[in-house]
């Protein structure tokens, strides 16, 4: 059972600020939350630090048969995580349209989120905020994006990750700040006590606070 009580992603944001400010003191930072409740969470960081707060996103590819299991991810731009089933269902000649319409659904949607994919991380802190991971396949993703980016340091922040997952997620050579992190893990809800859906809209209004 969860040592931390966690009201909900707001919640959630206040206590990671608390553990990450005397960790990024006097660097330059910026928080890269995933959509959607990473976004509250990001938010919540991003205010009470003073930071800028910006988005990434990444989808899961599943093979065609089996649309709930994750076997890898990938970002807009084509950047692959291999899982450890990848090898099984790769020569399935349905699985390159799946790796395309994936690639194709992240850009529109980060797309619709700001408006372009250009982004600018060089020499930065990265706080790489979601609002909880479980297997680590689209974070894992986003970690092999960003060491292309010539970031200064990746952070790795959330409420909960599973000592597996943390594991797993050490050998990109990330710092992880993290409230939990479980033996048992069924699920992220299980950690908080509100784990509602995030209507699109909200982290839309939440992002154009942010748009210079």
């Amino acid at each position: 059972m969860s040592k931390i009580h966690i009201h909900d992603r707001h919640h959630a944001g206040k206590l990671l600020s608390e553990k990450l400010a005397p960790i990024i003191k006097d660097r330059d930072c910026v928080v890269l939350a995933i959509p959607r409740g990473g976004v509250i969470v990001g938010d919540e960081i991003a205010r009470a630090l003073g930071l800028q707060l910006d988005v990434v996103i990444s989808k899961k590819i599943t093979p065609p048969d089996y649309p709930e299991y994750a076997i890898g991810s990938i970002t807009y731009d084509g950047v692959l995580y291999y899982g450890r089933d990848w090898n099984r269902y790769s020569d399935d000649p349905r699985f390159q349209e799946e790796i395309q319409k994936k690639k194709a659904e992240v850009t529109r949607q980060i797309q619709a989120y700001r408006g372009h994919t250009n982004y600018s991380l060089e020499d930065k802190t990265i706080l790489l905020v979601d609002d909880g991971i479980a297997t680590g396949s689209t974070v894992s993703v986003i970690l092999k994006w960003l060491e292309k980016k010539n970031t200064r340091q990746v952070i790795l922040v959330t409420p909960v990750i599973p000592y597996t997952t943390h594991e797993i997620i050490k050998r990109f050579g990330v710092q992880i700040v993290a409230l939990e992190i479980p033996m048992e893990f069924s699920s992220v809800g299980q950690f908080y006590r509100k784990f509602d859906q995030i209507p699109d809209q909200i982290v839309q209004n939440i992002l154009a606070k942010y748009k210079k």
